[in-house]
């Protein structure tokens, strides 16, 4: 004869045990699945940003690179460097004219000159919170340290090129390509540098590189540093012309 089998009351409080340590098992996995997910997605913006901060870092050096050489074309022509003309009615209250621009042959920005097309620096590189007006500017009272002769004085000042406000990102992605510093490292820094436009004559007021801080920029062409003077910005730099 066969007995049934009855469950004894243990049983039943084995079997809540056992579908609650799989239910908490679950939630643990639940929560750790989410985790990874966040953090892949956190990791995955942080490179789309580097990835862009290097595009616009890229796009930079070209067209700077492009400038530099349109000037070097003009000048090959035989133009003075007193006559070599940036102006450009694009420019507005900010223009460069001067007697040189009488001459089309002597413009960048002109199919007779060097034919560039005019354009801004790419505002998606700009700190916002600097209010950047986004243009490239070129300037003729500086002179980097190292770079062709540096003597403190306009006889040695160069023609640069620069687009200031930049984002940190930007600026350390512009140092990587240009072999300046690598892309995770503190941009150099110099307390300030002038902004006199370049009309047709040099003048002098800044050394850039020649300060503490400033050593990896010495003698190179081209680089990017913050300015420690308020207001505090990251600032790039091309040398169109040495002296």
């Amino acid at each position: 004869m066969k007995y049934a089998h009855t469950k004894h009351p243990t049983d039943h409080k084995n079997e809540s045990g056992n579908v609650l340590f799989y239910i908490l098992i679950a939630v643990a996995l639940i929560a750790a699945l989410s985790f990874a997910v966040a953090n892949s997605t956190r990791g995955n913006v942080k490179q789309l940003n580097a990835e862009r901060a290097r595009l616009y870092a890229t796009e930079m050096i070209e067209f700077a690179n492009v400038i530099a050489s349109a000037v070097s074309q003009i000048r090959l022509r035989g133009t003075d460097l007193s006559a070599l003309c940036f102006d450009h009615a694009s420019w507005g209250a900010s223009d460069y004219n001067h007697a040189g621009c009488g001459d089309d042959l002597n413009k960048i920005f002109h199919p007779s000159g060097a034919g560039l097309t005019w354009t801004q620096a790419p505002s998606e590189a700009m700190d916002s919170a600097a209010t950047p007006d986004n243009l490239w500017h070129i300037y003729g009272d500086n002179e980097i340290e190292n770079v062709g002769t540096t003597c403190g004085a306009a006889a040695c000042a160069d023609l640069i090129l620069i687009a200031d406000e930049l984002q940190l990102a930007v600026c350390q992605q512009l140092n990587d390509l240009l072999g300046v510093t690598d892309a995770s490292t503190t941009p150099p820094t110099d307390s300030d540098f002038s902004e006199t436009r370049y009309i047709g004559s040099f003048g002098y007021n800044e050394t850039i590189g020649d300060e503490a801080g400033g050593e990896p920029i010495e003698g190179k062409l081209a680089g990017c540093f913050q300015k420690t003077n308020a207001p505090a910005e990251y600032v790039f730099y091309k040398v169109l012309v040495a002296r």
